[in-house]
């Protein structure tokens, strides 16, 4: 059994024991949360739901511990008041989308957009968070970028983080011809394969598609769905592993 206590300003999602055969997820769904709380207890009607409200101040205390994160030699993903000294500052304010830039995952990703996305082509950001991945590559590499989230506040916190690094990136809701260059899928293992089509329809024949967020074990069984594309490379760490696929 499961309790799902739903927490105002958190960040993503945090696992706990309970009392009991219980087992507690915290997570934030913003002011309103009823539509969410609806399906989940319509799907999962053995839930409890209960919700908490935590202090900004609270929820933002992780920004006395941030430090930047480096993606490679040139480029570092830095919150706003840190003062790296790189070639590439990506400055990244997450608010309360999952895009901080300092999870491996984001990282991998990243690394291998750089490697191989071509300067100022058409790059896609499918479950974009805070824009991280788009933003980066339009920022050095001048992409036409394109992204997509389905968190209430992605597409807000996407124009701030836009307005902090001097580019535009392009928010749609509609992307099956969009054909992009590059598409990228930092999210986790069971939405790159219920996605698949989605994210292979968003890009030209021969395209690039950087899939992240599996841990290493998973990433043969994601590509799976992803059997008309060939591997062009993989980046492994801490347990996660991205790939960079070229759709046939």
């Amino acid at each position: 059994a499961f309790q799902l206590t739903v927490i105002h300003e958190a960040v993503d999602v945090e696992e706990r024991e309970a009392t009991g055969d219980f087992s507690t997820l915290r997570t934030s769904l913003g002011d309103d949360h009823s539509l969410t709380r609806e399906r989940v207890l319509a799907e999962f009607p053995h839930v409890i739901v209960s919700t908490a409200r935590v202090e900004r101040s609270v929820a933002d205390t992780w920004r006395a511990h941030a430090v930047p994160t480096w993606v490679n030699e040139d480029v570092v993903l830095a919150q706003p008041g840190l003062k790296p000294e790189a070639e590439h500052i990506i400055r990244i304010e997450p608010a309360d989308t999952f895009g901080l830039g300092n999870h491996t995952t984001t990282v991998l990703a990243l690394r291998l957009g750089l490697q191989h996305c071509a300067p100022q082509t058409r790059v896609f950001d499918f479950g974009c968070g805070s824009g991280v991945l788009a933003i980066a590559v339009t920022k050095i590499l001048q992409c036409e970028s394109y992204v997509f989230d389905i968190a209430h506040n992605a597409e807000e916190v996407v124009r701030v983080n836009d307005e902090l690094n001097g580019v535009r990136t392009t928010w749609i809701s509609e992307f099956s011809d969009l054909n992009a260059d590059l598409v990228f899928a930092n999210i986790l293992a069971p939405v790159l394969t219920a996605e698949s089509t989605t994210i292979k329809n968003s890009i030209h024949e021969s395209g690039l598609i950087v899939l992240s967020g599996m841990r290493e074990e998973q990433v043969e069984q994601v590509l799976l769905s992803y059997q008309d594309c060939e591997e062009l490379a993989r980046e492994i760490g801490d347990g996660w592993a991205a790939v960079i696929l070229r759709k046939l």
